[in-house]
């Protein structure tokens, strides 16, 4: 197995872990019948501020969270594989700041739950840093995000969720976290790759015997 695969598959095997940690929280919150939707994310208030934690490991139900789930794995992926060690820090900055953006903007008296917050957030992100980096494997990346989530732009119209339960608070404010830390963290992830013709070596003028050379 060469280093790309190897850096793959530990990827991959690291973003199981956040992924996991959702599913344990609704499989418990189940069969305990805890009921831990209430503890979700409301805005304005303070004395429930930890919902800017809480809020990604809370779903509805299964088909909430199944719907989320090959979300988040395939955004934290990309984390792991572009950003390494860095991808833990990252990870928890989209976490709590788009978390607490949406603490600020969501309307009071609502309660907000769901990782989706955390997936436009991420998915923001990667597609961002694809345009500021220009690293081709990071383009390819950001192009993959588009064209899988480019109708969440649908999501930021308040007027499509008035009868609904969609948080678009939260959506928006994970749009603009991802695009905020894809600035912040321009300067993390992989390199460009190395010029094979450095100085204008790109071509063989040089070379008086070349026998493409014509008068």
């Amino acid at each position: 197995m060469d280093r790309d695969q190897k850096d793959t598959c530990r990827a991959a095997m690291l973003a199981l872990l956040p992924v996991a940690a959702v599913w344990i929280v609704f499989i418990v919150d189940s069969i305990c019948s805890l009921r831990l939707a209430r503890y979700g994310l409301a805005p304005l208030d303070i004395s429930r501020f930890y919902g800017v934690c809480t809020i990604p490991f809370l779903h509805s139900g299964l088909d909430h969270l199944i719907s989320n789930t090959p979300s988040l794995f395939l955004l934290v992926f990309g984390l792991f594989l572009f950003y390494d060690r860095k991808a833990w820090t990252i990870l928890l900055s989209h976490y709590l700041i788009s978390g607490f953006v949406t603490w600020c903007m969501g309307r009071q008296g609502s309660l907000h739950i769901g990782a989706s917050g955390l997936i436009y957030a991420l998915a923001a992100f990667h597609f961002a840093s694809g345009l500021i980096r220009r690293v081709p494997r990071q383009m390819a990346f950001s192009l993959l995000v588009a064209f899988l989530y480019g109708g969440f732009v649908w999501a930021f119209f308040p007027t499509l969720y008035i009868y609904t339960s969609v948080s678009w608070e939260g959506h928006l404010s994970g749009l603009l976290t991802g695009i905020a830390l894809a600035f912040y963290y321009r300067r993390y992830g992989p390199p460009m790759p190395t010029d094979p013709f450095p100085d204008g070596e790109d071509d063989d003028d040089g070379d008086a015997d070349a026998y493409w050379k014509t008068d």
